[in-house]
């Protein structure tokens, strides 16, 4: 027997915090147009309702309560449903898994508070492609179900089970015709026979809302009349979780999909968002790792008896997660939207900032040598620190190396000042520390040279520099460079390659086929660059290269170029300083870029070239990794709504490599890439002047400061290896780069009795083994005095996972994302009452541990 469909209508508004309107007008738009005329329906025709993120509702409790209390009353009788929850819905391929979840934490626990509910439909409308890790972290979050309207591989069936990395499964819902699909009701019977073609059963889920109409009272009468009309089917107006209780009854031959959702084929996922307005993401990247380092040390700072910031340490987050909402991040609104994310980071700049140093200072406040360097993470760190000191006259009269515990570093000075009678008045220097997992060692500094143990010293011959993992050749003329490996050439590269830009915020376009110009000589004939200055400075070491160049838009002559040097240059649009930095004890290469850009509608990107031919490529995701496939800039385009562009998001670090070697980039806040014909590219920056140049992803507003007429510096490392990334632990190369080791001068005075750890020259305060682990939260709770840790699993591998502790805990329990107690890995935690845990881990899995000490 033919079962009836049961359609769903869900009238809903979809909320833009920041977009084409600024927020006030956003406010007024949701409050005074939608939620007052939904709420009356409701009271009046018996409509339903859907309300998405938490911040709308704040800001309705602050400014309308009445019309709040009437929200509250309906929402607790279930005629209107909050679905996804957030505190703002946060775009899920650039911001770090962290910032998901404490988006997810926040909006849940006030929807909590608020109303006594929970939110079991995550409701991803708008975000721009969904990366491979949702399943987990929403499940972990308290979620049933997802809907989702962005970034489907495939289009039918509508319904299925979503995998993420580590076999996590949440029942899903792909909306074919986007959050719009019952708006328009005339056309109810065009939606529902699309739709009901790509349904996997008899349930028809039609949302009808946007947040550019108001809700409409005629719906009640199409429902009426449709049932009226058609016998095979029923539909009511309804909420989400009316429609995914009726899906959940037949679920038995639902497929199951994997892997990240960032097609084009049948939904826009704009790739090229993930390099518009280039200072907001490196700057969430920045703020980011900082207040994660800021929870770790104020928690250990809690440990030993001080103060924990948990109100100061939220009002940083919010900041953060406003920027990590999905139409913040990926750069596309108008300009003023962008003045909050400028104020923001002006707050998170002082405000982390007194937050860690009042943390580190009841750490460090009894330690009795020179400076201390710590470190931030979960494995023993060896990286590259700088540190300025400061001396009081005739104190110190020279600095030549250093030393802890009983061995002597090497040192280089950057730069000093002395009083007038020789002695240093302060000084910056340099040098390799190696510092204990999520702690700190502390150092003297030496007027006499430093006794050191020999060191595979560098070897330098004219152009080419050599250490003792490596060897670097470069050529003078363009300042470009090949990497060797045990003569093996790895790859050619930091190749900036200027190419026309004609787009948008949202799309790149370009009308020629070549570069503008590439530092190699390729493009257009008429542009050049040109070298001001090359020098290197040598020091036991380092190797600091300095270029110095300008791109000009004219040169004369500009033909017959083969046997004519130009003679002048005009039109100078962008003036470059880049500086490449070889360690002698570090695996990998340092580039410093910095660009003042003049020229406008333009497309900046960093190349590097390689013979690897490998088919894939791999990068960082959200808790995890994920493989990708290189050359789809050449893919098919044919039936497809978005033409494959080869353009992806990355966190720390991509990495292309063969059986026999590899190539990881590392990038703080570029994560635009592609790799084609075995080219790898990083986005720099793309100067645009509409928020959407063909009036199709957007309206077409000027928007000035997008066109980028501004000073940069850009910061990314390569890291040449044999094998493969999981042999070469590019995990541990990315994170160590993008989370620095932090030297402080140390005050002189007594020791204080307020700390209870030792005077020790090295100490680490937690410890998780081995390092395919990755530390990235740990924090009071929110609503005990409890500690939060969690980490993941990173390489894809079954893991026997030990956590050293620097005090016994009294209590060890499993929790989910919301910090609730729960049972899913109880019977995988082994501690016998000390300082060491030991837990089994799956493949990608992130733990998260609720103690008690």
């Amino acid at each position: 027997m033919k079962k009836m469909n049961k359609i769903y209508i869900t009238p809903h508004t979809h909320y833009d915090a920041v977009w084409v309107f600024n927020k006030e007008d956003y406010f007024y738009i949701n409050i005074d147009f939608i939620l007052k005329e939904a709420v009356e329906l409701i009271e009046k025709h018996g409509y339903r309702f859907m309300i998405e993120q938490t911040y709308l509702l704040e800001e309705i409790e602050r400014r309308n309560p009445c019309l709040f209390e009437k929200i509250t009353k309906l929402i607790k009788q279930g005629k209107i449903e909050i679905a996804d929850g957030e505190y703002l819905m946060a775009d899920t391929m650039l911001p770090h898994g962290e910032t998901l979840v404490r988006e997810i934490l926040f909006g849940k626990r006030y929807v909590k508070e608020k109303f006594g509910k929970d939110v079991p439909v995550m409701w991803q409308a708008d975000s721009f492609g969904l990366n491979a890790q949702l399943p987990q972290i929403y499940k972990k979050s308290g979620y049933k179900y997802l809907t989702f309207r962005r970034g489907a591989k495939k289009d039918n069936p509508s319904e299925f089970w979503w995998e993420a990395l580590d076999g996590t499964r949440i029942l899903t819902h792909w909306m074919p015709m986007g959050y719009r699909a019952g708006l328009v009701l005339d056309k109810l019977e065009e939606s529902f026979q699309k739709l009901k073609k790509l349904a996997a059963t008899e349930h028809i889920f039609m949302p009808s809302g946007s947040g550019s109409v108001m809700p409409q009272v005629e719906t009640m009468k199409a429902i009426k009349d449709w049932n009226k009309t058609h016998k095979d089917s029923k539909m009511e107006i309804a909420t989400p979780i009316k429609f995914f209780e009726g899906l959940n009854q037949n679920t038995k031959n639902l497929e199951t999909q994997k892997g990240e959702f960032y097609s084009g084929k049948f939904s826009y996922v704009f790739p090229n968002v993930t390099s518009s307005r280039m200072w907001i993401k490196q700057g969430l990247r920045k703020y980011e790792n900082y207040i994660l380092n800021s929870e770790k040390w104020s928690t250990i700072s809690w440990l030993l008896g001080n103060y924990y910031p948990r109100k100061e340490l939220n009002e940083c987050w919010t900041k953060i997660l406003f920027t990590g909402f999905h139409d913040v991040i990926p750069g596309t609104g108008i300009d003023e939207t962008y003045d909050e994310v400028k104020e923001g980071f002006t707050f998170l700049d002082t405000h982390l900032s007194n937050i860690k140093n009042q943390s580190q200072s009841t750490i460090y406040e009894n330690l009795k040598e020179d400076f201390v360097v710590f470190n931030p993470l979960s494995w023993n760190v060896k990286n590259w620190v700088e540190i300025k000191m400061q001396f009081d006259k005739g104190k110190v009269k020279k600095i030549r190396g250093i030393k802890s515990g009983s061995k002597e570093y090497e040192i280089e000075i950057l730069e000093f000042i002395k009083y007038e009678d020789d002695s240093l008045q302060n000084i910056k220097f340099g040098f390799i520390a190696d510092v204990p997992s999520l702690g700190y060692k502390t150092y003297k500094i030496l007027e006499k040279l430093p006794k050191t143990s020999p060191k595979k010293e560098f070897k330098t011959k004219g152009n080419i520099i050599e250490n003792q993992f490596f060897k670097i050749k470069i050529e003078q003329t363009t300042g470009l460079i090949d990497v060797f490996k045990d003569k093996h050439w790895i790859a050619k590269g930091n190749e900036l390659v200027l190419e026309n830009e004609t787009g948008g915020l949202y799309y790149h376009h370009q009308n020629l086929e070549e570069p503008l110009k590439t530092e190699g000589g390729e493009g257009v004939r008429y542009g050049c660059f040109e070298i001001k200055n090359f020098e290197t400075k040598k020091s036991p070491l380092r190797r600091v290269i300095t270029l110095k160049e300008d791109y000009y838009s004219l040169r004369w002559p500009y033909r017959m170029l083969e046997k004519m040097k130009p003679v002048l240059l005009r039109q100078k649009c962008i003036s470059i300083v880049k500086k490449i930095i070889i360690y002698r004890d570090l695996p990998r290469i340092d580039f410093i870029t910095k660009i003042d850009n003049k020229h406008p509608e333009i497309r900046i990107r960093v190349k590097f070239s390689t013979d690897i031919n490998s088919p894939t490529y791999n990068c960082e995701s959200q808790y995890g990794a994920i493989e990708r496939p290189v050359n789809e800039y050449y893919a098919d385009s044919k039936d497809h709504m978005e033409k494959p562009s080869g353009i992806y998001p990355s966190q720390n670090w991509i990495d292309y490599s063969n059986e026999k070697k590899g190539l990881t980039i590392m990038n703080q806040g570029i994560p635009s890439n592609e790799i084609r014909d075995n080219d790898i590219y990083l986005t720099l920056l793309r100067s645009v002047l509409m928020v959407s140049a063909d009036g199709i992803a957007g309206p077409s507003i000027p928007v000035p400061d997008a066109a980028e007429l501004k000073k940069y510096t850009f910061n990314y490392s390569i890291f040449p290896h044999f094998n493969d990334w999981k042999k070469a632990n590019s995990h541990k190369a990315g994170t160590e780069y993008n989370n620095e080791l932090r030297a402080l001068q140390l005050p002189n005075k007594k020791s204080s009795e307020s700390i209870k750890t030792k005077s020790t020259s090295e100490f680490s305060f937690l410890k998780i083994k081995p390092d395919n682990l990755v530390l990235t939260s740990m924090k009071k709770t929110e609503d005990s005095d409890k500690i939060i840790l969690r980490f993941f699993e990173a390489k894809g591998e079954e893991t026997n996972g030990e956590i050293i502790l620097f005090k016994e805990p009294k209590q060890v329990k499993s929790a989910d994302l919301l910090e609730k107690t729960n049972s899913e890995y109880k019977d995988r935690i082994k501690w016998n009452n000390g300082k060491i845990i030991k837990i089994a881990v799956k493949p990608f899995e992130i733990i998260t541990l609720k103690i008690k000490f």
